[in-house]
């Protein structure tokens, strides 16, 4: 049986690339991995090397490259998600969010490809657009050695609505 895509947020790899979280991510990627092939888009990469030096850059790279497919950022899909912007701003759920380009490019893959992404923040994935599938939490112990727990969403974006929203607001 084929494995789900599975888009995975930079919020998601920036927390499994903190020391003091890695162990418990790296215990959630495996129970996902189960089900899922995990995706990152060339935007993620981008996000979360811009405030890296150059040992971390490498590491989040080769981390990457043999734990994920790498989406490339293309014509194809930075058009869909320059028309996704645009439906957000005009749309009635969407219009006064304040979405990030990351967040909207990742939401554009979703949405074309079709597959589930996992993010902490939700609201950067919003309904009408997307639905949550799974709700999962990961726990691990602060810098300070409290106990902390993270809320993880699986999403998959809501074809049929999204579709329609295109087409009511000429998008």
């Amino acid at each position: 049986m084929a494995k789900k895509l599975l888009l995975v947020d930079a919020n998601i790899l920036s927390h499994a690339l903190t020391p003091n979280q890695t162990g418990s991510y790296v215990e959630l990627f495996k129970e996902l991995e189960k089900e899922y092939k995990f995706v990152v888009t060339g935007y993620t990469q981008y996000e979360l090397t811009c405030s890296s030096d150059k040992e971390h850059r490498q590491k989040i790279n080769e981390f990457i490259r043999h734990n994920m497919v790498y989406v490339e950022l293309s014509d194809v899909l930075m058009n869909f998600a320059s028309r996704l912007f645009y439906l957000y701003q005009k749309h009635p759920g969407t219009k006064h969010m304040r979405i990030g380009t990351g967040d909207i490019i990742n939401a554009a893959f979703s949405i074309a490809k079709p597959c589930c992404l996992i993010t902490i923040d939700n609201n950067d994935h919003p309904k009408p657009f997307f639905q949550e599938v799974d709700r999962i939490r990961v726990k691990y112990k602060s810098k300070k050695n409290h106990n902390v727990t993270d809320t993880l969403y699986i999403l998959q974006p809501d074809i049929p609505n999204t579709k329609e929203c295109f087409t009511n607001h000429e998008v």
